[in-house]
């Protein structure tokens, strides 16, 4: 009872002083105070969403700051550590691969204690689709584009000047890809004794070599070194005879050595299987003893060199990634040529017929910097990103890791590891792999089981870029080997983890772009200009333009 008196004198009280308040026109009305309350809570919610809003910044900061330091300290661990730390990361990814069964190879697991792993298929996107995504990179997109837009009118603009109309000469480019119906011809037979051939052969071979082990084995590895002797012989003769362009001799030149490798891959792969074949049984571990054909075809036009019986596919094909994908390679065939008349053409046309010095040369090769730089930029973005990619889209290939973030090494060694992740993973699959196997069979140092295979690499990698270079300009001139396998191979000591690193790396690359295009242009406008020193193969052999630079100065 007393309670509920107090609280009936504080009511009254309230009214009364209410009543006064409004009679006194001290407080608002009824209505205002409901206005008030409903901005304070708009206020509250704005407030709450700012909140939200920046901590959700708040967590992408930290989760960038902790993935830059998860994967610097990967980068450090794989430098130091790179089969091992290969097989971590494989195995951390293993469970993605769960979703794909019938890919599964479990690369990356040893068979025999010591062994070191192989290649894991996974289903991931390029890094330069993920990358794109994001403005700040697709601005940087844009920015080459806008480039090669100012080149174009650049083109326009000079022709107007010189012939007074806007003829875009094209003749360079397509001189370049010329006689591209011999170019099909060769490409099919190539392919036809790469899919048919090798094929049947090997079927045989794993069929029947259980009735005459050592007779099978010694005849079948003759035949097979004469017909790799053979394919090698063969497209380079009908190239030479034919007389083709650079451009198309570079495409028969690196399909004749991606089939090369394809044909290793896949007899390398499936070697034990047949080997391991004992009569009356109908397969080995589970597998046959020679793969389907639909599964050997497959591999053949798949975007990558290392032999699976089955990929990790995507279950639809996005045409329109494809058109483009090859639109960008399109457009990164006219960028370079408009690098070429712009940059090129003009500096070492007239080299051999006019003085050219040292202080010429060192001009030229300063000036090729920029223009071969960015036909590295396009080379890698052509080939490596859009050209596969658009294979893959097209064989629905799910690994599409064709390279890794390499303009981010802080080492030549990961540089050499992440620029070109397909010839790098036939390399350690069926070179590096092999070596260090043999050497630790025949029980040889540890010192120098990881020094005597990188070498083995670097030469046979050094040795056939020099290759397709020779035969496609028709002269030797050995600039790219002594880079690569002289500069590149001391490189690859120069073992730091300062991020400073990464300029040098930069530095060191755009420079020798820059010799690399001088060097070349020089050598071959000076067997334009220049008469022959030597008379037969010897002249192929020796620079022409050490001597075309000797006459123009004297």
């Amino acid at each position: 009872m007393v309670e509920e008196e107090d609280c009936g004198r504080v009511v009254s009280r309230r009214s009364v002083h209410t009543r006064t308040a409004r009679m006194n026109g001290d407080i608002s009305s009824p209505m205002s105070e409901v206005n008030k309350s409903n901005a304070n809570g708009e206020d509250q919610v704005l407030h709450n969403m700012y909140l939200r809003e920046k901590l959700k910044d708040l967590q992408k900061s930290l989760e960038n700051e902790l993935g830059n330091i998860i994967e610097k300290r990967l980068q450090d661990f794989e430098e130091e550590n790179l089969p091992v730390s290969e097989c971590l990361a494989r195995n951390t990814m293993a469970s993605f691969a769960s979703a794909f069964p019938q890919s599964h190879t479990r690369c990356k697991e040893a068979k025999k204690p010591g062994e070191l792993p192989s290649r894991l298929y996974i289903a991931r996107p390029s890094l330069l689709k993920e990358l794109l995504t994001v403005n700040h990179m697709e601005s940087i997109y844009n920015i080459f584009v806008a480039i090669l837009v100012l080149l174009f009118f650049n083109k326009v603009l000079e022709e107007i000047i010189h012939s007074g109309s806007p003829n875009l000469d094209l003749s360079l480019i397509i001189w370049a890809f010329g006689e591209l119906d011999r170019v099909i011809v060769i490409w099919v037979c190539m392919f036809t004794c790469t899919s048919v051939l090798v094929y049947m052969s090997f079927h045989h071979w794993a069929h029947f070599r259980h009735n005459m082990p050592i007779v099978y084995d010694v005849v079948g590895g003759m035949l097979y070194i004469v017909y790799l002797c053979l394919f090698l012989y063969l497209p380079l003769q009908s190239l030479l005879n034919n007389d083709l362009p650079p451009a198309s001799s570079f495409i028969i030149l690196c399909e004749q050595v991606r089939m090369f490798m394809k044909t290793w891959a896949f007899v390398r792969s499936n070697l034990n299987r047949a080997i391991q074949f004992k009569k009356d049984d109908d397969d080995v571990q589970g597998k046959s003893v020679c793969p389907d054909f639909s599964y050997y075809l497959y591999f053949l036009f798949a975007p990558t060199l290392v032999y699976r019986d089955e990929y990790p596919r995507n279950q639809t094909c996005d045409w329109q990634k494809v058109i483009n994908d090859l639109g960008q390679v399109i457009g990164c065939l006219f960028y370079t040529h408009f690098l070429f008349v712009r940059f090129c053409v003009p500096v070492f046309q007239k080299f051999g017929q006019e003085s050219f010095n040292t202080t010429n040369l060192m001009v030229a090769v300063f000036s090729c910097m920029f223009p071969g730089s960015l036909v590295l930029l396009c080379g890698f973005f052509s080939i490596l990103h859009a050209w596969l990619n658009a294979f893959a889209e097209m064989m629905r290939f799910a690994d599409r890791m064709f390279y890794k973030d390499w303009w981010n090494s802080t080492s030549y060694a990961r540089f050499y590891r992440t620029w070109n992740c397909v010839v790098h993973d036939w390399l350690y699959e069926y070179v590096y792999r092999d070596i260090v196997a043999l050497q630790r069979k025949h029980g040889e140092g540890c010192a120098r089981l990881r020094c005597f295979p990188m070498l083995v690499v670097f030469f046979i990698s050094s040795v056939v870029h020099e290759y397709i270079l020779a035969f496609a300009f028709r002269f030797f001139f050995p600039v790219l080997l002594i880079m690569f396998g002289g500069f590149g191979v001391a490189f690859m000591f120069v073992n730091s983890k300062a991020r400073q690193f990464n300029i040098f790396l930069w530095v060191t690359l755009i420079f020798g772009t820059g010799i690399l295009m001088c060097l070349y242009s020089m050598e071959w406008y000076a067997r334009i200009n220049c008469p022959p020193v030597y008379e037969g193969f010897l002249d192929y052999l020796v620079p022409r333009s050490l001597a075309c630079e000797f006459s123009s100065v004297e």
